[in-house]
């Protein structure tokens, strides 16, 4: 297993392999950690489709909680 944060400059709803995840953040603002299976996912963001890439598929490596594996989009 292995922690992930997805990175985005606000609020989003995370997608993992189309299944919605909640948010990227926690109720502090800071980026939530997410507990994956190692391996290759794809990771996409909800809301308005000015994000880049629209979607991410990655090879997750196996992270501990305190060096979470980061997947980072921007805003298009």
């Amino acid at each position: 297993m292995s922690y992930v944060v997805v990175l985005f400059p606000e609020h989003r709803e995370v997608y993992l392999d189309d299944q919605s995840q909640g948010s990227n953040t926690a109720a502090s603002g800071k980026p939530r950690a997410l507990f994956v299976n190692v391996g290759i996912h794809t990771f996409r963001l909800g809301g308005p489709p000015d994000v880049n890439p629209p979607t991410q598929k990655v090879d997750v490596p196996e992270r501990s909680i305190l060096d979470p594996f980061r997947v980072e989009f921007t805003r298009c």
